[in-house]
């Protein structure tokens, strides 16, 4: 889980349509990254043709898909763009922070930026705005992080379903408004197993541990967390604690979390972990960003400070404990190495290719859901997000079972 930063004022940045550029950004998609960055060689695609159907009725259409891996942006771009669909994307406003040349190229590319930790009213309007038209499929994350364990599909926000209720209700009889879930999956060529045993000896350097070359991969990676965990414990709490994995993550995030909504106050409504962390995020970026109430260099760091526990408890959270024990196979293994890297060496690595399965599902005819009152009248979202998290978490547990069958490939090798 990447760390960005989160003490910059906000500004919206919406998407620009720029035509002529259009080739030059799909070609650097292809070349720079899927094929060397991401080293996705091949994309499988299955059920595009029911969103070619839909946007042509001029649906209001939002797509949901898993957030699987850094690369799914860039797989769901290059399949849209070979049936001539150009997505827009709402993404986080950290990612237009990195210079003003990336806030360029996602603006060119369609992508406008959300304040997820606060009320942006101007994201809202964007995202409606698109809808109302019908022009343009809307892609929202309803995970709203990438966890790296795409296999399992993490609780859902339910402003995805809000917007788009709010667009449903004043469309014309003519049109519709769909949910397409869409599930990602990412597999590793064979050649991945190779790569393990150096990249586990480095990271097992980052906390002090011998390299056992000995053992196999797998248990090292069984002494690497634990080891990783302590550090953190006696880093936060004073020491080191006991009982399983699970109870020792669940110890530690509760403990940071606790202590900093103790001092900052806790959101009445953030009942979910995502929700509390966003909650206190929020409130600490409105202390830092006060010009009212500049705070001393003293309390600047206290604050400062306390978004680095906030970091820590959420990627304490996005380690569920369990899932590389559920099924150790080489995909896990490559994809827990990746998230490892990503936290403790700042930079995740691909080594071998990978091939992108992406799934679109039958679309969640929201229309059809009010007209029936199986959804109701007003509010909506909770009971909408519970039938996309079901729909979305099928495609995934089907999808794991027909892993490594063939499919229908869009246009040939990514």
């Amino acid at each position: 889980m990447r760390e960005l930063p989160q003490d910059r004022p906000y500004r919206f940045r919406p998407p620009v349509d720029r035509p002529w550029l259009n080739p030059l950004l799909r070609w650097v998609n292809r070349r720079l990254f899927l094929k060397r960055f991401y080293r996705v060689e091949t994309i499988h695609c299955h059920g595009i043709s029911a969103l070619e159907e839909s946007m042509k009725a001029g649906d209001a259409v939002v797509l949901a898909p898993n957030h699987a891996d850094h690369a799914d942006v860039h797989v769901l771009s290059e399949v849209a763009a070979r049936v001539g669909i150009r997505p827009r994307f709402m993404g986080a406003r950290e990612i237009f922070e990195a210079g003003a040349i990336n806030s360029f190229a996602l603006q060119s590319g369609g992508v406008f930026s959300v304040d997820r930790d606060g009320s942006d009213i101007a994201a809202i309007k964007m995202a409606l705005s698109i809808l109302d038209a019908g022009i343009h499929p809307l892609v929202i994350y309803p995970e709203g992080e990438i966890y790296h364990h795409h296999e399992w599909l993490d609780p859902l926000h339910d402003g995805l379903a809000s917007i788009l209720l709010k667009v449903a209700r004043r469309l014309p009889e003519a049109r519709r408004a769909r949910i397409f879930p869409i599930a990602f999956r990412f597999e590793y060529d064979a050649e991945v197993e190779r790569t393990f045993p150096a990249r586990v000896a480095a990271l097992e350097r980052t906390v002090n541990l011998t390299a056992r070359s000995d053992m196999p991969v797998v248990e090292r990676l069984y002494q690497l967390g634990p080891a990783l965990l302590a550090a953190k414990e006696r880093e936060y709490l004073g020491e080191a604690g006991g009982g399983t994995l699970e109870e020792r993550l669940e110890r530690l995030r509760e403990g940071l979390l606790a202590d900093m909504e103790g001092r900052r106050g806790r959101a009445p409504a953030a009942s979910t972990v995502p929700e509390r962390v966003r909650a206190l995020r929020s409130r600490i970026r409105r202390a830092l960003l006060d010009p009212k109430a500049k705070p001393s260099p003293d309390e600047r760091r206290r604050l400062l400070d306390d978004l680095k526990r906030i970091h820590v408890a959420y990627q304490v959270y996005s380690y569920p404990g369990v899932y590389l024990a559920e099924n150790p196979n080489d995909n896990r293994v490559a994809e827990t190495l990746m998230k490892l890297e990503e936290d403790l060496l700042g930079k995740a690595t691909y080594p071998v290719s990978r091939t992108a399965t992406i799934t679109f599902g039958e679309p969640i005819d929201v229309t059809s859901l009010l007209q029936s009152g199986t959804l109701p009248e007003k509010g909506g979202a909770l009971e909408l997000t519970a039938i996309l998290e079901e729909t979305l978490g099928a495609m995934l547990r089907r999808q794991g079972l027909s892993a490594g069958a063939g499919g229908s490939i869009v246009g040939g090798d990514a």
